[in-house]
């Protein structure tokens, strides 16, 4: 009864984390009972209101299947980690956002493990619809990016997690390590011409600190980027 009003982003996330583990090379019996916290960025909840939609029928178990918050307390309560979980909804960035609060965690000590993870799923087309209704939707389906023809993006669905060890930790536990996450950073664009809007000149400032933050040079060539993605939506305003 509980599994039928679980949100399918918690069974897909459960799913997630324990691939990453298993690819991770990590013992679920010895991570019992540890310190490791989950962080997660999701901004889609269209399961539970799917279930509220006929109030005659809401299950039992509505609250813990689809209240937003379950998404992390689910996978800590299946792993039994103790450290932080939470779940955040930043919108597009919800998952980096995730990804930076468990980076700083692990900074301050606050877990000895974390997980970041981000999921969306589209089960309604409510959200089409308020974003046909705010011009944010391609009406070709395709995104433009920074292309005179840009009229908006296209929605996607996806569900990630990694595993996040502090360095020093990952090379004592013998680990592997895909990679190595030097610095991370965060602000908002503050006022701009309209809520949605964004503002170059603060993402270009983050950009920067978070570069110095890291200890690399931009003008250096040897520590220029060698891999960039951007947030490009396709629309007029929001690749400006």
């Amino acid at each position: 009864r509980e599994a039928l009003a679980m949100d399918p982003q918690q069974r897909l996330l459960l799913e997630v984390v324990y691939e990453s583990l298993d690819r991770a090379g990590l013992q679920l019996k010895r991570l019992q009972g540890s310190s490791t916290g989950v962080y997660c960025g999701a901004m889609n909840y269209d399961y539970s209101q799917l279930l509220l939609s006929d109030q005659d029928s809401v299950p039992p178990f509505m609250i813990s299947g689809g209240a937003p918050s379950m998404l992390s307390t689910r996978i800590s309560y299946y792993f039994d980690w103790k450290g932080p979980s939470l779940v955040l909804d930043t919108a597009c960035s919800s998952s980096l956002i995730a990804l930076h609060l468990a980076v700083q965690a692990l900074q301050k000590g606050d877990c000895s493990m974390a997980v970041a993870a981000g999921s969306s799923l589209i089960l309604s087309v409510d959200g089409y619809v308020s974003s046909s209704q705010a011009n944010m939707m391609s009406p070709s389906g395709r995104s433009h990016m920074w292309d005179e023809a840009a009229d908006g993006y296209a929605r996607g669905e996806g569900v990630a997690a990694v595993i996040l060890k502090r360095l020093s930790d990952a090379v004592r536990d013998g680990d592997q390590i895909d990679a190595v996450i030097r610095a991370t950073g965060v602000n908002c664009d503050g006022r701009t011409k309209s809520l949605t809007m964004p503002n170059g000149l603060a993402q270009g400032e983050l950009i920067s600190s978070t570069y110095a933050a890291a200890g690399l040079d931009p003008l250096n060539p040897a520590d220029r980027c060698q891999f960039f993605e951007a947030h490009g939506t396709g629309t007029q305003f929001g690749d400006t």
